[in-house]
């Protein structure tokens, strides 16, 4: 670029504002040709996406346990009658009618599935 006037005033900021330019420029291409820092980068992001999908997980799972535990409980307060329980004898499998209160079973249902949604929550820290 010829410069119009010979003004050494100007020569002296069109020179500053060439250094500039070749300054950034010379650091967009470090930065591209660094492969350290880009692979930390892209790294980084999927860290981040990976987490993001953990917790959206934990809380569909968190909520579908929930719900079942809710079903659960709701069918078992509705039955009536005694429930067949199957019992081991010396002779092979044979089922026995042993009454089974409903209340037992969701309660047995219900620590279950709070002991999966409080698994998964304590494995995530």
């Amino acid at each position: 670029m010829a410069p119009t006037t010979a003004d050494p005033q100007q020569l002296r900021a069109e020179i500053a504002r060439t250094r500039v330019a070749l300054g950034e420029t010379v650091e967009a291409l470090a930065a591209k040709v660094d492969v350290k820092a880009r692979a930390k980068d892209a790294a980084a992001g999927l860290a981040h996406r990976a987490q993001a999908r953990t917790v959206a997980a934990a809380g569909r799972l968190r909520d579908q346990a929930s719900s079942a535990a809710t079903t659960v409980a709701e069918r078992a307060a509705t039955t009536t009658g005694p429930l067949v329980v199957a019992a081991r004898d010396p002779h092979g499998w044979r089922r026995l009618r042993r009454p089974v209160p409903a209340a037992v079973l969701s309660t047995a249902v219900t620590v279950a599935v709070a002991l999966v949604v409080f698994g998964v929550r304590g494995r995530r820290r």
